[in-house]
């Protein structure tokens, strides 16, 4: 595939725009795909870039987001913006669909795509976050339903009300990621991978996670560039192969995390009732004494200014009852008694493990994605954001790892991505959370390659 990456480190428009356009001028073929990624600096002017790609390729399927920061020559930027054009040797469309229920969207989705496509980039949010009266429900229903839940006499009584509060929160605010490539994958006839872009930024915001398809806003749905052609689609974790038993499991989450303790969970669908017996952000807020309470209004004017931290060092680490994979659940400081899930727990044990966030096998695990390479074009890779915090300076030594094994790439850093790959028959990886189905809150990284 004939590419080119377009990008400029300026925040500003006008500077940007000057970059982009000095690129441009020199492109030496007719792009058929555009994949626009915008930092939080840019965000603010998406429309006005938005226009300016569309002026230049108004024919071009085009998808793009927002994201924590891009690999652009020898250089990390976490500012400005980049963009990957390209005239991929085949057939390529994006296709959008806006809703609320993530069956519905997904099965009309699936529809309109069908099952003639080789591989399939999703972008949708895993949750979203929308306006302050949306937020100010939400905190109502949360201490409606926990009034309920604690009225409960029996541990099926609870899960009921988790259930109901679960469907809650699919239909307001969070897209399950299991739930999405599940269906995405059964309305395209299973036989087609699927590598996810599973949005949650950094730093919330009103509005955000932010999704444009062919020019388009998309707000609360799932976009899909979808390709017919020489692609291939992998997905790696940097976490040993998963064992053959609950207990080694357990022994492997406690040689790979710190600070592992055993807890009971209360849990149904994709809400959390308690952990040990109290909430979920109280349990959190008694293990770590450096967080404290947040006020409703003080969390909603976060998200107004956009400075919602939305990720955390420590979590749950829950085990698969048939699969013995773990999925990793961050735990937020926030204004809630019941707590979200991004993945359906029904699946997992009861017994789950609070934990602290740590990479074994350091810079070098997350390079390992590239020696899955197949082929000899251009490579998308798509890094988990944590690693910025985690490796700081030491996250170049990740790019030099790639680069020895892809000459033409970019790399973006963004929410850890998920996967559906039909028939896997690789490594028993970590973060299968349903069959052929991958994702982990963090230490993993997938590939499209051209």
């Amino acid at each position: 595939m004939k590419t080119k990456v377009v990008y400029s480190p300026m925040n500003e428009f006008k500077d940007a725009r000057d970059d982009i356009e000095r690129e441009l001028e020199s492109l030496p073929f007719n792009p058929n795909l555009l994949l626009l990624f915008l930092t939080a600096g840019t965000f603010k002017d998406w429309k006005r870039y938005n226009e300016l790609f569309q002026k230049h390729f108004p024919d071009v399927e085009m998808l793009g987001c927002v994201i924590e920061g891009y690999a652009a020559g020898d250089e990390i930027w976490t500012r400005g913006i980049v963009a990957l054009l390209g005239e991929f040797d085949g057939e390529v469309k994006v296709y959008f669909e806006r809703g609320n229920k993530v069956e519905e969207v997904c099965s009309r989705l699936g529809a309109r795509i069908g099952e003639k496509y080789d591989s399939i980039l999703a972008m949708f949010p895993a949750i979203y976050f929308p306006g302050r009266l949306d937020f100010a429900r939400l905190f109502i229903n949360d201490k409606r339903y926990y009034r309920r839940y604690k009225g409960q006499n029996t541990i099926e009584g609870k899960k009921e009300v988790l259930r109901e509060f679960s469907r809650y929160m699919e239909e307001h605010f969070i897209f399950p990621i299991d739930k999405v490539l599940k269906y995405l994958s059964e309305s395209t006839g299973r036989s087609t991978p699927i590598l996810g872009m599973n949005l949650m930024p950094m730093e919330a915001k009103i509005g955000t996670p932010f999704i444009v398809a062919n020019y388009k806003e998309v707000g609360r749905g799932i976009a899909a560039m979808c390709l017919k052609g020489k692609v291939n689609i992998s997905y790696h974790d940097v976490y040993p192969e998963r064992a053959t038993s609950f207990e080694e499991t357990v022994e492997m989450i406690e040689n790979s995390f710190s600070n592992v303790e055993e807890v009971e969970v209360v849990k149904a669908g994709i809400a959390i009732g308690e952990i040990s017996g109290i909430p979920p952000v109280q349990f959190l807020r008694e293990k770590k004494a450096a967080y404290d309470e947040m006020r409703e209004e003080e969390f909603i004017e976060r998200v107004e200014k956009g400075a919602l931290q939305a990720v955390s060092p420590y979590g749950l680490s829950f085990i698969h009852k048939n699969l013995l994979s773990v999925f990793f659940l961050g735990l937020l400081n926030s204004p809630v008694n019941i707590y979200p899930s991004l993945v359906e727990l029904d699946e997992f044990y009861e017994t789950s493990f609070f934990m602290g966030e740590t990479f074994k096998g350091g810079t070098k695990k997350f390079s390992e994605i590239a020696e899955l390479k197949k082929m000899n074009g251009f490579d998308l890779f798509l890094l988990d954001f944590n690693t910025i915090p985690a490796f700081r300076k030491e996250i170049y030594k990740i790019l030099d790892g790639i680069k020895a094994h892809s000459e033409r790439s970019l790399s973006i850093f963004t929410t850890t991505p998920s996967a559906y790959i039909p028939n896997y028959n690789g490594k028993r990886l970590f973060s299968e959370v349903d069959k052929n189905i991958f994702f982990n809150a963090s230490g993993a990284n997938g590939l499209l390659e051209f």
